[in-house]
């Protein structure tokens, strides 16, 4: 596998701004890319192979654009100029790619599309995501977040339930989008925000399913997120499996 530069703005609106609401919208949006890959003969020099990585350890998927080998890798806690001391440890099949290293995705367009990521903060909650809510900012803990989640559409969010990933205890909910957003301002069903960037706010398409694992890991609390489609997301088990069987270890890129 080969790395790329750093994205900060394709992490901003690609992770952050998934403007799913249409087929040809329902994947994350990214930034223009303005970095050249490297050469051939550097990456042969300067980078290892997948069967080193694979070796030597879990392959860290920061800054990496492109397929993913099937195997153990590290990925990052989706971020904004900040930095986590864990990473996530994820078992990736066949089949997935990540652009950039903060998500891992099917490559898929429309509703076949999903994708799995891993959050660092959660620093405002929409209360009415369809609409002209407030952003409120959610306590620390877990079950702060949790409810101010559930809180959102109570009717179609799923109480808080005990879940442990990694060794880690925490909550689980899962939120139903609806599936006409025809009153939803431009369209959009706003769920949270990722630090106060130019425009850091989360969001699905009509008839989504997301899915959040929210734990606390040494003292930081991390959300785990998959986004599907009920029965037409490509992949949708192998989403949920990785993000149920996760494990969190240190950050050692800084």
């Amino acid at each position: 596998m080969t790395r790329y530069p750093a994205r900060g703005l394709l992490l901003l609106v690609a992770a952050l701004s998934l403007q799913l609401t249409g087929c040809s919208d329902d994947s994350p949006q990214a930034a223009d890319k303005n970095a050249n890959s490297p050469s051939a003969a550097e990456s042969a020099v300067s980078e290892p192979t997948a069967t080193e990585a694979t070796t030597s350890g879990p392959f860290s998927l920061r800054e990496y654009d492109g397929p993913i080998d099937p195997g153990r890798h590290r990925v990052p806690l989706i971020s904004w100029e900040r930095t986590y001391p864990v990473d996530a440890l994820v078992r990736v099949p066949d089949g997935f790619i990540t652009p950039g290293g903060w998500v891992i995705e099917n490559g898929l367009d429309g509703t076949a599309y999903g994708d799995l990521m891993f959050f660092g903060d959660v620093d405002l909650v929409d209360t009415d995501p369809c609409g002209a809510g407030q952003a409120i900012k959610p306590g620390p803990t877990v079950r702060d977040l949790a409810e101010a989640l559930t809180g959102q559409l109570p009717d179609r969010a799923t109480a808080p339930r005990p879940i442990t990933v990694g060794g880690h205890r925490g909550l689980y909910v899962e939120m139903r989008v609806p599936r006409n957003l025809s009153r939803c301002e431009s369209g959009k069903f706003t769920v949270l925000a990722v630090h106060q960037a130019e425009n850091p706010w989360y969001s699905a398409g009509p008839g989504r399913l997301l899915r959040f694992w929210i734990v606390e890991v040494d003292g930081q609390r991390v959300m785990v997120a998959v986004n599907v489609v009920p029965g037409r997301t490509t992949h949708a088990a192998e989403l949920v499996h990785m993000a149920k069987t996760a494990e969190f270890v240190e950050n050692v890129d800084g």
